[in-house]
């Protein structure tokens, strides 16, 4: 099987740098997924980090979706909605409070969010040679085992790939179980987004 081969290139202090990442394996996984625009709104009632009340005109979102909250410079991810009320939702607290950053501190502070979509992706992290996610959109990832444990949290910035590979010394960042899917979100209000995933396996089992 040929090898899959990343390029990679730029310019620093003047000086141009090109190279390619090259590895191989017997195996190969991969998925593709459009994710529509996020919806944009407002931190109505912060309750705790965990919790609050969001206005979004419009949404569609429903009780036990399972959301994302974006805003400048954070992010929290799998919010599960509580309840639902006009252009209000709240998400979050016992039963479904998330994980990542802390809700911002200040009502009134501008948000994005977006319905988790599940990603079916099988493999196993300890025979990966090489992993490319990428979104040309703000986006999180987050890679998670059979029973819902996540294994891995990537924040993507806009149309900057995440790559990992074998042998170049940094610590393999998923282990232990093999992922079973992977829960995505769009962090742009303005423009769907192509997420696309490639993982490079030296076993096809």
């Amino acid at each position: 099987m040929p090898a899959t081969n990343i390029s990679v290139g730029g310019s620093i202090a003047g000086i141009t740098i090109q190279g390619v990442i090259s590895r191989n394996g017997e195996g190969q996984v991969g998925a593709q997924v459009v994710l529509p625009a996020a919806q944009a709104g407002t931190l109505k009632t912060r309750t705790g980090d965990n919790e609050g009340t969001f206005t979004v005109t419009g949404h569609a979102f429903q009780v036990n979706d399972i959301v994302d909250i974006y805003w400048t410079g954070g992010v929290r991810y799998g919010m599960k909605v509580t309840a639902v009320d006009g252009n209000d939702f709240t998400a979050g607290g016992v039963g479904g409070p998330g994980a990542g950053d802390n809700l911002p501190a200040q009502e009134g502070t501008a948000i994005v969010a977006d319905e988790q979509v599940e990603v079916d992706i099988d493999f196993d992290g300890d025979l990966m040679t090489l992993v490319v996610v990428h979104s040309p959109r703000r986006a999180n990832v987050d890679f998670v085992d059979s029973g819902g444990v996540s294994l891995k949290v990537i924040r993507l910035t806009a149309n900057e790939p995440w790559i990992w590979a074998d042998g170049q010394g940094f610590t393999r960042p998923i282990t232990g179980n093999p992922v079973d899917k992977a829960k995505v979100s769009n962090g742009d209000s303005q423009n769907a987004a192509t997420l696309t995933i490639g993982v490079r396996l030296d076993s096809v089992s």
